[in-house]
Formats: structure tokens, C-alpha cells, sequence
């Protein structure tokens, strides 16, 4: 007569039983009762923020630096447009957008808070290649003019003394002034309505 072993049966841990997990559906990847699935949060538990992506921060004065840059430029091809005798008043645009781009290169993105004083250093641009047509003109009748002695100042004590009057010089020293200032215009909303886009 047998009688059972008094030794205790051991359960299968491949087994489900109650209060354990189900190991065949956790080896398959299936969800097991009681428990989330991969990559959903627990009961209760609110799904995870999703990343907040920040936008660079503005570097205004670094931006206007370099804009200065195309400022300076513009005021020499100016020149050199002068001298080949070109029309000088096309030196506005190149201004306006060069200034534009050089901001937003060094400053990190396009002007926002440094908008105002952008478009004012274009503005300043713009009336400095147009003094120095004047100042070019100056400067190359200044031989003429000491020849018939209208004149015994220095060359740059005369381009000084007549920049803002040159009427006292040339017959229509302002008839580029109106297609600087109509380039300029159009520079300055150009490049105006492009940042305003931008936003």
C-alpha cells in the first residue's frame, strides 16, 4: 500500500497561478493582465510631456555688428558705382538685404527685438552712400576747381566744407537723391515685410 509523498509539490513556474505573472505571455510580448503594455503608462499615470524645443535667443548686438559690415560695404560699391558710372542708387538695396542677412547669421535668427534699430541702420545706410556720391563728385572736381583758383583748401578740407552744400559746386547736385531715397524705400520694405513673413 502506497501512500502520497508528504514532500511538496513544486509548481511549474511556466504556469500561471494566482497572483503570478504569465511568463508564456511575457516571453511573446503580449500584455499580461494587471499590467501596461510596452510604452503606455501605469493606471493612473499621465503620459510624459512631450519635448518643448526652444528658439534660439536673439543676439541683437552682435546681429547689428555684422550688419554694419554690409553698411560699410554698400558706402564703397557706392563709390566704385560712381566712379563707373553706374547708377549708385541700386548700392540701397544691396545694403538693405546685405544688412539683413548678416544680422541674421550672427545674431541666430531674423530680427525680432532687434527689428527698429535694423531698419535704422539700413535708413543711416542709405543716406551715407548717398553723401558719399556727393563726397566722390567732390573729390574729383577738386583739381579742376584749385586750377582756376576757386580754391586754396586741401582736397579733404574741401570735400568737408561743400558735402552738405554742394549746390555751391554743381549745377543739380541732388538729382540722385530722389532714386536713393526711391531704392532705399523699397529696400527698407522689402526686407521689412520678408521679416515680418518670417515670424
Amino acid at each position: 500500500m502506497s501512500f502520497p509523498s508528504s514532500d511538496p509539490v513544486q509548481p511549474d513556474p511556466a504556469q500561471p497561478s494566482p497572483g503570478r505573472p504569465d511568463l508564456t505571455k511575457l516571453q511573446a510580448g503580449q500584455p499580461v493582465a494587471g499590467q501596461p503594455a510596452a510604452g503606455q503608462p501605469a493606471a493612473g499615470q499621465p503620459f510624459p510631456d512631450a519635448p518643448v524645443v526652444t528658439e534660439p535667443r536673439e543676439r541683437v548686438g552682435l546681429g547689428l555688428l555684422a550688419s554694419l559690415g554690409a553698411v560699410l560695404g554698400g558706402v564703397v560699391l557706392t563709390v566704385l558705382l560712381a566712379q563707373l558710372g553706374f547708377i549708385t542708387a541700386i548700392s540701397s538695396f544691396v545694403i538693405a538685404f546685405g544688412a539683413a542677412f548678416l544680422y541674421e547669421a550672427a545674431a541666430g535668427r531674423p530680427a525680432r527685438k532687434g527689428l527698429v534699430p535694423l531698419v535704422l541702420l539700413i535708413v543711416l545706410g542709405v543716406v551715407l552712400s548717398y553723401l558719399a556720391v556727393i563726397g566722390s563728385d567732390l573729390w574729383d572736381a577738386y583739381d579742376e576747381i584749385r586750377e582756376v583758383g576757386l580754391t586754396e583748401q586741401s582736397r579733404a578740407a574741401f570735400v568737408g566744407d561743400y558735402l552738405f552744400k554742394p549746390g555751391d559746386v554743381f549745377e543739380n547736385p541732388y538729382k540722385d537723391l530722389p532714386w536713393f531715397a526711391v531704392f532705399g524705400v523699397l529696400g527698407v520694405f522689402g526686407v521689412v515685410r520678408r521679416l515680418i513673413g518670417n515670424r
